[in-house]
């Protein structure tokens, strides 16, 4: 079972601190977000998806109420103002590279077949700690997982809202396994 943890923000808006979100029932929001890595910007996207856990997975769902994987990641980044391709590689393909141990509250985690951008087949959205938003697969949920349980391959980065963008659109087949050069 899951609780909201919404506040509203300094500004009249509605945000997400470090105990906003799905949080499993009697744990401590800190399991499921790293405040120290928050990044505001894109808050709005964590916050959107974590309002769907729950929701229902369906192939090439793009909601409301019913999602796949980068149905669910399009959306939510579209609500922080982020406008991302609409399919698990192509959104792969729009993010910076970086390394497993820099993921930061935010980035884009990634599952490919064969460790590139044309075998990605799954995204999720990392919230710290080692936990993940994710539309998984049929006969699943919107739900929280963990690092420990599922490893993605591949990690990206999206640009802020309104910064020049490095690293999105067409930068083809760079990929990164978060261990040698070339990963940020």
């Amino acid at each position: 079972m899951y609780k909201r943890q919404v506040d509203g923000g300094a500004d009249g808006t509605e945000g997400v601190s470090a105990g906003d979100g799905a949080v499993p029932e009697g744990a401590d929001a800190r399991s499921v977000v790293d405040a120290g890595a928050k990044r505001r910007d894109l808050e709005p996207a964590l916050a959107y998806a974590l309002r769907h856990v729950g929701d229902p997975y369906r192939l090439g769902g793009r909601g409301p109420g019913r999602w796949d994987c980068s149905g669910l990641v399009q959306e939510a980044y579209r609500r922080a103002g982020v406008r991302l391709p609409r399919l698990a590689a192509d959104q792969y393909r729009a993010t910076r590279r970086v390394p497993r141990d820099a993921l930061r509250r935010g980035d884009l985690l990634f599952w490919s077949a064969n460790g590139r951008a044309s075998g990605v087949h799954h995204v999720a959205i990392y919230l710290g700690g080692g936990r993940y938003v994710e539309a998984a697969r049929p006969g699943t949920k919107v739900r929280v997982s963990s690092l420990s349980s599922y490893k993605a391959q591949l990690y990206g980065r999206v640009a802020r809202p309104g910064s020049s963008g490095r690293g999105l659109y067409g930068e083809g087949d760079v990929t990164c396994s978060g261990e040698g050069e070339g990963c940020g």
